[in-house]
């Protein structure tokens, strides 16, 4: 019996050696205790305005000057779903108590006051954001959408004529790039609107059938503005034309995992863009990692834009990339979906802090962390 006992007792722990040899496994050897999160719950975008790094979560906005954030001493009121900033103003989409979503704007040493103009009736604002010192809002009535324009400093929005039946979209509004003379308005559709600077009145539109994106940025080389698709797949929206109704540049996220539509450009040490970071969805299909499979993916640039050959690849995979161990990253970050992720400008914070809105875990940061000061993602504290 003993003896039995014994080999039993041996074979448990040889299992047990074996299974620590399992990449999960050991993924959960280096999680490090996940701290409680300064800014928690679902944080909004992040955005700068006169020189601070701004994000909401719940009611209250934040400020960050590059050594913490702290909450800001006047919130606009209500449950804030959005932001963005101009170089005069910062504006706040809110839920309030009762009623329907309004859009506040503070300048720097003032107050908060109502953005108001005229809706056509589609008074539920759902998103707001700006470039250049212009203002885009999305909104809604029913199941129809629209977008709002306005200047910086003008009194009010009103909408913008996009050539469709009442000017209506099919979705909403879900990202803006601008290229120093047009706004590439992105909808949670297949149609990409491109607004020209000198006659904001004057829009084309790009359109991919069979695609629904999510969003789109300027990877800040040459004005290369890429959008992508829930699938995952990366277009290069330029090339988008009524004669050629693709410009999929092959490059892709992954198979079933789709794009959360977060994006963000990453800049190594001296301040050149080296990645394209984009967030992701956990594996719709069972599999031995799912769980370990959100965060985001990461696709090398260069001086032309998208490095040629590149593909997204998991941070810390590629001798280039915005973390220094994979196995850290897939089991802290990479267990939360990131519905936005945003990089310090180095004239706020010399480190260029890299930062993330998770779903529903509040604000995190990739630094040192622990006693051996190790690089690594957890909440922010």
């Amino acid at each position: 019996m003993k003896k039995t006992l014994h080999i039993s007792l041996i074979l448990a722990l040889i299992i047990a050696l074996g299974a620590c040899s399992d990449p999960v496994f050991y993924m959960i050897s280096v999680e490090p205790p996940i701290a409680e999160p300064f800014i928690g719950g679902s944080p909004t975008n992040f955005v700068v305005f006169n020189n601070k790094v701004y994000v909401a979560s719940g009611r209250n906005i934040y400020s960050y000057d590059g050594t913490n954030f702290e909450k800001i001493p006047s919130q606009p009121g209500g449950r804030i779903m959005h932001l963005a900033a101009t170089d005069s103003h910062l504006y706040a989409l809110c839920y309030p108590d009762s009623g329907n979503t309004n859009l506040k704007r503070i300048s720097a040493g003032g107050n908060w006051e109502d953005v108001t103009g005229e809706t056509g009736g589609y008074s539920r604002l759902q998103s707001v954001y700006a470039a250049n010192n212009k203002v885009f809002i999305g909104a809604a009535r029913n199941e129809n959408f629209i977008i709002l324009y306005m200047a910086d400093n003008d009194a009010g929005y009103k909408p913008l004529r996009t050539g469709n039946t009442n000017d209506t979209l099919e979705y909403m509004l879900c990202g803006i790039a601008y290229d120093s003379q047009y706004y590439y308005l992105c909808t949670r559709s297949n149609t990409i609107y491109v607004a020209d600077e000198n006659n904001i009145t004057d829009i084309q539109t790009k359109k991919i059938d069979g695609v629904n994106f999510t969003g789109i940025i300027n990877l800040e080389i040459n004005n290369f503005i890429v959008a992508i698709s829930r699938s995952g797949d990366l277009f290069n929206v330029k090339a988008i034309s009524d004669d050629k109704a693709t410009s999929d540049l092959k490059i892709s996220i992954g198979s079933n995992r789709p794009s959360t539509g977060a994006l963000a450009v990453w800049r190594d040490e001296t301040d050149t863009p080296k990645l394209l970071l984009a967030g992701r969805q956990d594996s719709l299909v069972y599999t031995v990692d799912s769980g370990y499979t959100y965060g985001y993916m990461e696709l090398e640039l260069d001086s032309g834009g998208i490095k040629a050959g590149s593909n997204f690849i998991e941070p810390g995979k590629a001798d280039v990339s915005s973390v220094a161990d994979y196995e850290r990253y897939v089991s802290t970050l990479g267990k939360n979906p990131v519905n936005h992720i945003f990089q310090t400008p180095r004239n706020i914070d010399a480190n260029m802090t890299l930062f993330a809105s998770t779903q529903k875990n509040g604000v995190w940061s990739y630094r040192p962390r622990g006693s051996d000061n190790t690089p690594q993602w957890n909440a922010e504290e």
